[in-house]
């Protein structure tokens, strides 16, 4: 039979181990909540008009509609968007060297060095297997991406 002072304990380890578990299921909560924010902000900036874009399952974005990926040390064209700037111009697996005469290191680097504000112009260095080095230029638009 449990005395009292048993009784004691095991109700306060009880107590302990449901508190833990609501502080943890808070912390998992707040991180995914950050998580998300952090999400947004990086696709949406601080403007409002685009979070709700953002919210709206797509974004929009002045660039030249180029999807890029990390592959090794390379950063390389993984896409380019239909009716985008880039479209006909690069194609998948280019390794981008340069943008208007600086080296971005990584592929966050490139992403913002290659968006900028619609009807401006960037040139870009890529380089294929077959064909070596080219610059091309394009001009930014604003792109719209529906998810």
């Amino acid at each position: 039979m449990q005395n009292s002072s048993d009784t004691t304990l095991s109700t306060s380890i009880s107590r302990w181990r449901t508190a833990r578990k609501i502080i943890l299921g808070s912390i998992i909560l707040a991180g995914s909540m950050a998580t998300s924010a952090a999400l947004l902000q990086r696709y949406a900036g601080t403007n409002c008009k685009a979070q709700r874009t953002v919210a709206e399952r797509g974004y929009t974005y002045s660039g030249i509609g180029a999807v890029i990926q990390q592959r090794g040390e390379f950063v390389v064209v993984r896409d380019v968007l239909p009716g985008a700037p880039a479209d006909g111009v690069l194609r998948e697996g280019m390794h981008l060297v340069s943008v208007d005469g600086m080296y971005p290191v990584s592929v966050e680097d490139w992403a913002a060095a290659l968006r900028g504000p619609a009807g401006t112009s960037v040139t870009i260095e890529v380089a294929t297997r077959c064909s070596g080095h080219k610059f091309v230029t394009l001009d930014r638009q604003l792109i719209r991406v529906q998810k």
